[in-house]
C-alpha cells in the first residue's frame, strides 16, 4: 500500500500541473503564441538555472561514475537504430516513418523527466539527472535529424547539428555548473538566493506549459501510427532498457534517470523539427499529445513497480 501511495504522490502532482495548463488553454488563458513564448523562457532561462543550481549543489564528496552516462549514450543510439530497422517494415509512408522513429526515440527529458526525478527523491542529490542532459540532448538531436533525413530525403547538415548542440542552453548550464562544482566555487549569497528562487520556477512552469501545449483535436486521425508510437515510446522502450539497467546493477537515482531517458513522453520540440525537415507535422504533434497524456498512466505503473521491487 505504501508503494502505491508513493507512486501516486509522485505522479499526481505531474498530472495536476499538466491538467492546469491544459484547462488554461481550453478556457483561453493560454494560446499558441503564449505557450511558445513561455517555453522559450523556460528553455533559455529558468531550466538552465535549475540545472546549474542542481549540479552546483551536488555534495562535495559525491563520486560521479560513468556507468549511467555510457548506458544512456549507447542505449539511445541502439534504440534509434532498432526503430530505423523495424518501423519501415510496418509503415510505408516515408514522411511518417521518420516522424514515428523520432517520436519513439526522443524523450521530453528536461521538461518532464528531471521534475519527475526530483519528485521521486525529494531532498536527495539528483544532480545526475541534470548532468545526463549533456548526453541525452545531443543524442536525441543528432539521431532525430538522421532519422528524419534518411526517410524524408533531406541532406544531413552535421555542422549545423553540432553548432546547435554547442549552443544549447541546457548543455551549457550543466557543464558550467559541473565546472564550478569541480573548482568548489561558491556563489555570493545574493546570487545564490536569486538563482535558487528562479530555479524553483522551472519545474512547475515547465509541466504547466507542457499541459498547455497538448491538443487532442486530431488525435485519432492516425490510429495505427499513434498506437505503434505510444507502445514503442512508453512501454517497449522503458521495459527493455530498464531490464538491462537492472541487470547491470543500476539502482536509485541512476535507474530513475534510465526510466526518463527511455520512457518519458515525446519531446515537444520534435514537432517543429519534423515540420522543418519535411516530415508529417500533424502526426508529430499527435504523437507528442498522446504520449504526454498516456505517460501519466505508464509513469505511475513503472514508478510503482520499481518502488515495489526496491529498485528506487
Amino acid at each position: 500500500m505504501s508503494d502505491l501511495l508513493f507512486a501516486a504522490n509522485t505522479v499526481l502532482p505531474l498530472l495536476l500541473l499538466m491538467s492546469a495548463g491544459f484547462l488554461s488553454r481550453r478556457i483561453g488563458l493560454l494560446n499558441d503564441s503564449l505557450v511558445k513564448g513561455i517555453n522559450q523562457l523556460i528553455f533559455k532561462l529558468f531550466l538552465p538555472i535549475n540545472l546549474f543550481m542542481s549540479v552546483l549543489g551536488t555534495p562535495a564528496d559525491t563520486k560521479i561514475e560513468g556507468k549511467e552516462f555510457l548506458f544512456v549514450f549507447f542505449g539511445l543510439i541502439v534504440l534509434f537504430l532498432l526503430f530505423m530497422l523495424l518501423v519501415p517494415r510496418i509503415e510505408k509512408d516515408r514522411a511518417k516513418v521518420g516522424v514515428m522513429i523520432q517520436g519513439m526515440g526522443r524523450a521530453n527529458y528536461a521538461f518532464f523527466g528531471i521534475p519527475l526525478v526530483k519528485m521521486l527523491f525529494p531532498g536527495q542529490d539528483t544532480s545526475l539527472a541534470a548532468l545526463l542532459v549533456t548526453v541525452t540532448v545531443p543524442v536525441y538531436n543528432v539521431m532525430s535529424v538522421i532519422a528524419l533525413s534518411a526517410f524524408n530525403g533531406n541532406k544531413v547538415n552535421i555542422k549545423k547539428i553540432l553548432l546547435n548542440i554547442l549552443k544549447n542552453p541546457l548543455i551549457i548550464a550543466s557543464l558550467l555548473g559541473y565546472a564550478c562544482w569541480l573548482m568548489k566555487l561558491q556563489l555570493p549569497s545574493f546570487l545564490n538566493t536569486t538563482f535558487s528562487d528562479m530555479a524553483k520556477v522551472a519545474t512547475p512552469l515547465a509541466l504547466f506549459t507542457l499541459g498547455g501545449a497538448i491538443t487532442l483535436q486530431s488525435a485519432f486521425r492516425h490510429k495505427k501510427q499513434l498506437l505503434i508510437s505510444v507502445l514503442g515510446k512508453l512501454i517497449l522502450s522503458p521495459i527493455l532498457f530498464l531490464s538491462l539497467a537492472v541487470a547491470l546493477g543500476i539502482r536509485g537515482v541512476g535507474l530513475a534517470c534510465v526510466l526518463i531517458s527511455f520512457g518519458a513522453p515525446t519531446a515537444v520540440s520534435s514537432y517543429p523539427m519534423a515540420q522543418q525537415m519535411g516530415g508529417d507535422g500533424e502526426l508529430a504533434a499527435e504523437i507528442v499529445a498522446m504520449t504526454s497524456t498516456c505517460s501519466i498512466v505508464t509513469t505511475f505503473l513503472f514508478v510503482f513497480l520499481l518502488k515495489t521491487l526496491a529498485l528506487i
